[in-house]
């Protein structure tokens, strides 16, 4: 019945699978995917479709250890890990350990502690190295391992893995502990100086009338002793300092009857009795007239203050 289901004129031919295109970020370098079956391991991808063959396909099951990869700063098994789930993901290989044209310091640290034979499960034991020490600076031997009891070798071992962990933990703090006095012994900074003012590009700008307004960051200069012209034709004496006391034969001058201009001026109110001024005779026909000689309705006099105004309907 299959057969015949499968050579039907009808029936799909090829491969059918759904695939999908997407991108891996893999040690900080975006690798594209394309046309990848969604059930593909990140384990195959990255051996098969990216050349990344660091990790190791020991037994597909997540038991042995030696496909361990990092995904998001995570340690995990690549072969569990759908590849396409992981298109968002940081992921963390072995060779992203390696220095500048050679092996990194746990990669190194395990070649010198004796830790690597056949070498299958030494890209696994380095992953899980480099996990610990980013969690813990400084493991002790049961946190050592905890850490490593999901990586299987037989050649050699855990001595030397454990020793290694120990060697790399001590190189980091000797190189941190370093660091640490040499930024001490560094001559401290000195001060940094105070910016110097900077020059005025151009000088403040003046008011319109310059001859009566100053700059505003200026004092005004002191005034000249003696009649000080002012504007419009006026002088007066200066004025004396505060204190000065008033000469002994000192009159009033009377008042000028017109300005320079020829224009009539305000005359002298008249005798102040203490309680009214008086305000009649100071124009033509009784009224009183303002500075200019315009005559306008005055009144007989103004109160003192407090004077009771007398009782009058149109008061």
């Amino acid at each position: 019945m299959t057969d015949e289901l499968l050579n039907h004129p009808g029936a799909p031919t090829g491969d059918v699978r759904p695939t999908a295109s997407y991108t891996l970020r893999v040690n900080g370098v975006e690798r594209p995917v394309t046309d990848a079956w969604i059930g593909e391991s990140l384990l195959y991808v990255l051996r098969e479709r990216l050349g990344l063959a660091g990790a190791k396909d020991g037994c597909e099951q997540g038991e042995c250890g030696a496909c361990s990869i990092q995904v998001d700063g995570q340690l995990v098994n690549g072969c569990l890990v759908p590849a396409a789930l992981a298109a968002d993901s940081e992921i963390g290989t072995v060779e992203g350990l390696a220095g500048a044209g050679g092996a990194g310091g746990v990669q190194q640290a395990l070649a010198d502690s004796g830790a690597v034979q056949c070498g299958y499960c030494a890209p696994g034991l380095a992953m899980a190295v480099h996990d610990l020490l980013q969690r813990n600076h400084r493991p002790g031997e049961v946190e050592a391992r905890q850490a490593l009891c999901g990586n299987l070798c037989r050649c050699t071992g855990y001595r030397g893995a454990l020793a290694a962990v120990q060697a790399v933990a001590d190189a980091r703090e000797a190189a941190l502990e370093a660091e640490l006095a040499a930024a001490e012994q560094a001559p401290k900074a000195a001060p940094a100086a105070e910016p110097a003012p900077a020059e005025q590009a151009a000088e403040l700008p003046l008011y319109a009338d310059s001859e009566l307004w100053h700059e505003a960051d200026q004092l005004i200069p002191a005034q000249p002793q003696g009649e000080t012209p002012r504007t419009g034709g006026y002088a007066y004496p200066p004025t004396p300092p505060h204190g000065t006391p008033v000469p002994p034969d000192w009159q009033r001058e009377p008042a000028a009857a017109t300005d320079p201009f020829g224009t009539a001026v305000h005359q002298d109110a008249g005798a102040y009795d203490g309680t009214v001024y008086a305000t009649e005779g100071h124009g033509p026909d009784g009224y009183a007239a303002d500075g200019y000689g315009t005559p306008y309705t005055g009144y007989d006099a103004t109160p003192a203050h407090g004077i009771r105004l007398p009782e009058d309907e149109n008061a």
